[in-house]
């Protein structure tokens, strides 16, 4: 096999994984490929997916932030707070809570230089209480502590299709290709890849890296908080358990569309895939009703298997 077969197979050995899934489906029920089912597929992604781009940007950098999911419910607590005042304060107000706390994250990890598995770890707990604190404080008596929203309007994101596809699945895939074409066509793409590749030598080649770095952290924040937006859009609801798994869900579907842990390495086209593949499973899973933990299982799985390969190619890498 020569070299330039090997890159193919290399390159989208996640899309022939799904092929190959698509088809173990198909011969079981062809509801699988309906287009009832690619819609759910996409409907569910298009709101983690969101994050997945953002989270790209970091691990290219090699970072990471697992406060997403809690900023994610705290954007969806502010948006149904602030939706009785109409549907643009709401959703302004969810994305700006996201824009914050990924400031907040940057400034940490940049300026306090506190690792960034450390301090995002650190902003989970923090936002997971302040979500819990919000929605105790305003469910009902004798609920579960969550809450949701009166304003009807605030459903037209999710409600709304252009030719039978919701409106989110569009933007989402706008999202990707936009995030995509800044990442590999712009110089601000080339100077994530080079700081995530060798911070010391984009220092000396002036490039403002703690620029890049915050930058990546706010970007990450502002798509969750949009990935909030969405969430009540679709669902109307707040509460402390929203995102929980998120984290999870997300850094496996990267890590899986072959964007390295050790930086400077990785596209949102990839990641997408990443995220494609994970999709797919768990919608097979669904589809032949095996437990919803046995999907926590197979997601654990896959994201020690990417870790090991990916220190694999780390160690080879130091030797090349």
């Amino acid at each position: 096999m020569d070299s330039k077969t090997k890159a193919v197979l290399n390159d989208y050995k996640i899309v022939f994984a799904i092929i190959v899934i698509v088809i173990a489906m198909v011969i079981r029920t062809t509801y699988f490929i309906s287009f009832e089912n690619i819609i759910n597929i996409f409907t569910k992604i298009s709101i983690e997916g969101v994050i997945v781009i953002g989270m790209t940007y970091l691990i290219i950098l090699g970072e990471i932030d697992l406060s997403v999911g809690e900023t994610m419910a705290l954007s969806c607590t502010m948006s149904i707070i602030l939706q009785k005042y109409g549907v643009v304060p709401g959703v302004v107000g969810g994305i700006l809570v996201g824009m914050v706390i990924g400031f907040i994250n940057g400034f940490l990890v940049v300026r306090m230089k506190v690792a960034s598995i450390a301090s995002t770890l650190g902003m989970m707990i923090l936002v997971n209480g302040i979500v819990f604190v919000i929605t105790k404080s305003l469910a009902s008596a004798g609920g579960n502590y969550s809450i949701s929203g009166k304003n009807e309007f605030f459903a037209f994101i999710a409600e709304t299709r252009v030719l039978g596809v919701p409106t989110m699945i569009l933007l989402f895939i706008l999202l990707v290709f936009i995030f995509n074409f800044i990442l590999k066509k712009t110089v601000y793409g080339r100077n994530v890849f080079a700081t995530g590749g060798n911070l010391i030598a984009s220092k000396y080649a002036n490039i403002k890296v703690d620029w890049i770095r915050m930058s990546a952290f706010i970007i990450t924040g502002t798509l969750a908080g949009v990935a909030g937006v969405l969430l009540v859009s679709r669902y109307n609801i707040a509460s402390a358990a929203i995102g929980q798994s998120i984290p999870l869900f997300v850094i496996t579907a990267v890590l899986l569309g072959g964007v390295s842990l050790s930086g400077g390495e990785g596209t949102v086209f990839k990641a997408f895939w990443g995220l494609m593949l994970v999709a797919v499973i768990d919608n097979a899973l669904m589809i032949l009703k095996v437990y919803s933990s046995v999907k926590f299982m197979i997601m654990g799985i896959l994201l020690i298997v990417m870790l090991i390969l990916d220190g694999i190619y780390i160690n080879r890498a130091k030797y090349e």
